[in-house]
């Protein structure tokens, strides 16, 4: 399949997943302006590919909207995925989790050596399957192209097994352009004071592609008392202090984990 026939695809299942009237817990795709910005997006991104930026890390978020009736399906279908993407020479992360907050959203997150890498991936026989699985059981799904912030961030180098007793959080943050740099600057910090913490695994934040508004941030601790001690924190309080002063409001989702890689 040639790239431009890969960019067509996408963003055509973007729309797609857009329009469907699926409630979200931040309402985003129900957006139509925002759709649009997301496709062009995407395009953009996409595009990448196709030129020198191609060997430039990619980094891509995604929903999937899962009626309970269809989560057994859904997860022995993401298993095969990730048990068929884990091969992939360029890959560095790719990870599936269930935010505790309702029975309907699924959040999935990749990262790639380079663009290239992941429309190979992309363009692959498993993920094509993957792909039909979810059209042929009406499941609509979503991806959001991202990219890193210069700011510092976490990923422990000893990360062996998962346990169950893990504690992950994704926060969503939606910062006004004129306060993002004293927000990189405040979240920059409390990385370098959560690094010295018990138990932090991982500790990062990804800037969303499609708008000028919103961040990611994904972290891992041992336990849930790592985690506990963590949002208790000196440095996690300051940054509380930041957002309240900038007016920058955060939205918090604990996680289940459903694949097997390592964190």
């Amino acid at each position: 399949m040639r790239t431009t026939a890969v960019v067509a695809l996408l963003v055509a299942a973007l729309c797609v997943a857009s329009a469907a009237r699926i409630p979200d817990f931040d309402e985003d795709l129900s957006n139509t302006k925002e759709t649009l910005s997301n496709v062009g997006s995407v395009q953009r991104w996409l595009g990448l590919a196709k030129k020198e930026k191609g060997d430039k890390p990619a980094y891509v978020a995604f929903k999937y909207y899962v009626e309970p009736k269809n989560k057994q399906m859904f997860v022995e279908a993401w298993q095969k995925l990730e048990e068929a993407t884990k091969d992939e020479k360029q890959l560095v992360i790719f990870d599936l989790k269930k935010p505790m907050t309702d029975n309907l959203l699924w959040v999935g997150y990749g990262e790639w050596k380079s663009m290239s890498d992941y429309l190979e991936h992309f363009e692959s026989s498993y993920v094509q399957d993957f792909l039909d699985s979810l059209a042929e059981n009406d499941i609509a799904w979503s991806l959001t192209p991202l990219i890193r912030p210069d700011v510092a961030e976490l990923h422990s180098s000893n990360k062996g097994k998962t346990s169950k007793q893990q504690a992950h959080v994704l926060i969503r943050y939606t910062v006004a352009p004129s306060k993002q740099q004293a927000f990189l600057d405040a979240w920059d910090k409390a990385e370098k004071g959560t690094e010295r913490e018990k138990g932090a695994h991982i500790y990062s934040l990804r800037k969303v592609l499609g708008d000028n508004t919103h961040f990611i941030a994904y972290g891992t601790w041992e336990t849930m008392q790592d985690y506990e001690e963590h949002f208790k924190s000196s440095h996690v309080k300051e940054l509380r202090e930041t957002l309240d002063e900038h007016d920058i409001v955060w939205q918090l989702a604990p996680l289940f984990k459903v694949g097997d890689q390592p964190e």
